[in-house]
């Protein structure tokens, strides 16, 4: 197997990786809000207490820090043995020069950023559900719901059995039983259909996070080394945007990739061809030829 395709394997398990250890982290967050909630005082199973309802807010900045952005954090960590793995698979083509360590770092920390602007929509996004239901004076068993779909759609816990196992199958069967299982689950919870939660743009920036930082490390690498020509490749997946698959493999050069990349498809992202690649959630790669 050629080192770069034994190399975009590689990130594409990370990746799923990466998605897995959020979703965990999604599931402690959401029971750490189910137990916030837990402790609202109520009148005839409604919510009234409009100076409780305020002072959640910290509380639940502090579960989401605890659970959702240490687990981020611990996964960036890693990011540095990915540039490791850069290094061994460019070395296969050409000796190349290291970068700097405090590039790697600043990289790091830009990818924080990403997950904790998403952290930091979804704190508001929670605390003025909190707010707004016990103004309204809903019932908190609702208000509960509303919060745990929040955080991750139709996965939620439930004390419904049924339900419970249907989530169970949507994360680990096969991809015909885990579609079918989430159509079940989008009839029990209506509501949440659009898929607008915390876990859905989670997996997508884990994504996006890990392969822009490879195309930052690869472009940067490439153009210290004076490259001008770069190959397209990766991107196994059926779901890959047909402007990529018709690019798989091929090579070009600094002056092809600005005239391909100028024009415009399905979810083509406004940065730089290099970093962005195909778009949004695209699972392909550039490596330099030397």
């Amino acid at each position: 197997m050629p080192k770069d395709t034994e190399y975009a394997d590689l990130l594409e398990t990370l990746t799923l990786q990466h998605q897995q250890r959020l979703s965990d982290s999604l599931e402690r967050l959401e029971k750490e809000l189910v137990g916030i909630m837990s402790k609202a005082p109520l009148v005839d199973g409604n919510l009234h207490d409009l100076g409780w309802a305020v002072g959640r807010r910290i509380e639940i900045k502090a579960a989401i820090e605890a659970t959702y952005l240490t687990e981020v954090q611990n996964i960036l960590k890693g990011y540095q043995g990915i540039a490791t793995s850069t290094y061994e698979m460019l070395g296969e083509y050409s000796p190349v020069m290291k970068l700097n360590p405090r590039i790697i770092t600043q990289l790091q920390s830009l990818s924080f950023k990403g997950f904790e602007a998403i952290a930091n929509e979804y704190l508001d996004v929670i605390a003025t559900e909190v707010y707004q239901s016990t103004l309204t004076n809903r019932a908190f068993t609702d208000s509960v719901k509303t919060i745990q779909q929040t955080i991750n759609g139709v996965y939620i816990k439930t004390n419904d059995a049924e339900a419970q196992k249907l989530v169970e199958i949507a994360k680990t069967g096969t991809a015909a039983q885990s579609a079918d299982a989430v159509e079940k689950l989008h009839s029990l919870y209506a509501r949440d259909r659009v898929g607008n939660n915390l876990r859905r743009y989670s997996q997508t920036y884990a994504q996006d996070s890990l392969m822009q930082f490879d195309a930052s490390v690869n472009t940067a690498i490439g153009k210290e080394a004076g490259a001008t020509k770069w190959k397209y490749y990766g991107g196994t997946s059926s779901g890959s945007r047909q402007f990529c698959r018709d690019r798989e493999g091929n090579i070009y050069t600094d002056e092809e990739i600005a005239d391909l990349w100028a024009g415009s498809w399905a979810g083509k992202s406004s940065s730089d061809a290099m970093i962005a690649r195909g778009g949004y959630n695209c699972q392909h790669h550039w490596r330099p030829v030397f």
